[in-house]
């Protein structure tokens, strides 16, 4: 509905024009009348009426004052002015292109009602003209947010050069790169929570209150901040950054994990970049909700805090024997021993992580287990254990491993053939090293000896002493390769206390001594 205002100190008139049309069916609402031209211009003020019907003569304040006071104050309805004969052209000299319409006493209700349909029909074209204003400003504003967005992440990637950025377009996209107080900083939380704009305004208050001009952008399952300024001291940058997860958490809801560069200049933010990448990444430390800052990190050399044939072999000697406090005991301290280094990069982890459970993964195959079945390629690579943000994820990630494998194997006594074999060749794969006899696997799997040898020969369709023979065999000629390993040494590393009798079944084996087989590997 338009609003209508009446002004006339004619009551009679203004009692007339209130009953002889039928605002309602076209459109309109009369919001009140005035009396005078002073009365009037109060209530434009108040109502702000679409249109207005006024006189052009009466008391105190006349119509054309009206409607210049109406003008000069930036008010500006549709005005229809309602003038007897004598005073007609006068008006319309008087008032130009400034009203909408004039219409002569008595006012005719044929002469009204296409006056009110062609102001209606204005005032709905200024309307769809205003929303589409208002669409191409908003899509403008977002064009202009998008723009801004790629320029960030083409500077901090390398992809835009900082000198192709001048004075002009920096200014265009308020985009600042000056000094060397240009830092990159990586934010991750949740990704639905992410896109909120009270989040990018929230951190740009915070930032700014330090004196320092955030830029974000937007990239996946983060935000990237090109930070420029520098700040009161090394300490004021951590309060804003506490400062900022704080507040998300209470206003959004929302957990931040964040890495942030050294400072630097605008030349060198893809190195910056690649700080932020990497102080992200030490969450695996510190875990989620944590602020990584690259300077305090620890960058110590690359170092593997263990042989992942060792590791995997434990791990699998564990769940052999059905012992889960020991296979518990040895995921802790496998993960344990990389917290307390602490130094070792994040992807450095990852790629012993990957190449533990490729052990584990080849060990399950050489006894005919569906290694797939448990930890499949994809999931078993360094990107697949990238999918782990922290340390206690990796360590998850590993006990669900574990726990499929065991659940594969049957442990009940009255089930001595079909999966209770493969644990019994794994617990042979696993502690090779070590005195087996039958009486240790009589004893480990609740199994008759006589009842096993049986089992095991159909089978494997060799004896159990074959087989385990075969397993320090095969481990002897892998250790052998190595030009500074000594025979006295890797036979005791296969379960042979006797170095001599460990060279006869050798040499039974390959057709060679070990001393021979090993100058056959290591020659140059």
């Amino acid at each position: 509905m338009h609003s209508v205002l009446i002004i006339d100190d004619d009551a009679m008139i203004v009692r007339g024009l209130e009953q002889f049309v039928d605002w309602p069916s076209m459109g309109f609402r009369i919001v009140g009348t005035a009396r005078d031209g002073e009365e009037g211009l109060q209530a434009i003020r108040e109502l702000r009426p679409d249109i207005v019907l006024t006189d052009i003569k009466m008391p105190y304040k006349d119509g054309l004052s009206m409607i210049e006071d109406c003008l000069n104050d930036g008010l500006s309805p549709h005005f229809v002015v309602l003038t007897g004969f004598d005073e007609f052209e006068y008006a319309r000299r008087a008032l130009k292109s400034r009203v909408s319409d004039y219409l002569l006493k008595p006012v005719e209700e044929n002469k009204l009602i296409p006056v009110l349909n062609g102001i209606r029909e204005q005032i709905r074209e200024a309307e769809r003209k205003r929303a589409d204003w208002s669409a191409l400003e908003s899509r403008a504003k977002e064009n202009d947010a998008l723009i801004r967005e790629k320029l960030i992440l083409d500077l901090v990637s390398g992809q835009l050069p900082p000198e192709s950025m001048d004075a002009d377009k920096q200014t265009l996209h308020d985009i600042r790169l000056s000094g060397r107080s240009n830092r990159v900083a990586l934010v991750e939380g949740d990704r639905t929570l992410l896109v909120d704009p009270k989040l990018t305004e929230m951190m740009t208050a915070v930032f700014g209150k330090l004196g320092v001009h955030a830029m974000i952008a937007r990239a996946g399952d983060s935000l990237t901040l090109l930070l420029n300024g520098k700040p009161d001291g090394e300490r004021s940058l951590g309060e804003g950054l506490e400062e900022m997860m704080t507040k998300a958490s209470e206003w959004l809801g929302l957990s931040l994990t964040v890495g942030v560069s050294n400072a630097g200049a605008a030349a060198e933010l893809p190195d910056l970049y690649k700080q932020a990448e990497l102080a992200l990444q030490y969450k695996m430390y510190t875990g989620s909700g944590s602020v990584n800052i690259y300077r305090e990190l620890s960058h110590e050399a690359e170092r593997m805090p263990n042989d992942p044939q060792e590791q995997a072999r434990r791990l699998l000697a564990a769940v052999s024997e059905n012992n889960e406090p020991n296979l518990q005991a040895e995921l802790d301290e496998f993960f344990g021993r990389i917290r307390r280094q602490g130094g070792l990069p994040p992807q450095s982890v990852y790629r012993m992580c990957s190449e533990v459970l490729y052990e584990i993964r080849k060990g399950l195959n050489e006894i005919g287990m569906p290694a797939d079945d448990f930890v499949g390629e994809p999931a078993a690579s360094v990107e697949g254990m990238a999918q782990h943000g922290t340390l206690d994820e990796l360590r998850q990630g590993f006990g669900a491993i574990f726990q499929r494998i065991g659940a594969y194997f049957d442990r009940s006594p009255e089930h001595a053939g079909g999966e209770q074999i493969d644990s019994i060749l794994l617990f042979m794969r696993t502690h090779y090293a070590e005195p087996i006899d039958l009486d240790v696997i009589s004893r480990t799997f609740f199994i008759d000896p006589s009842y096993f040898c049986k089992v095991f020969k159909k089978s494997t369709g060799v004896t159990y002493l074959h087989y385990l023979t075969k397993i320090r065999m095969d481990k002897a000629c892998q250790l052998l390769s190595h030009p500074a390993s000594k025979v006295y040494e890797i036979a005791g590393k296969v379960g042979y206390e006797d170095q001599r009798y460990f060279s006869q079944v050798f040499r039974k084996h390959t057709g060679m001594t070990p001393s021979d087989y090993q100058k056959s590997k290591t020659k140059i």
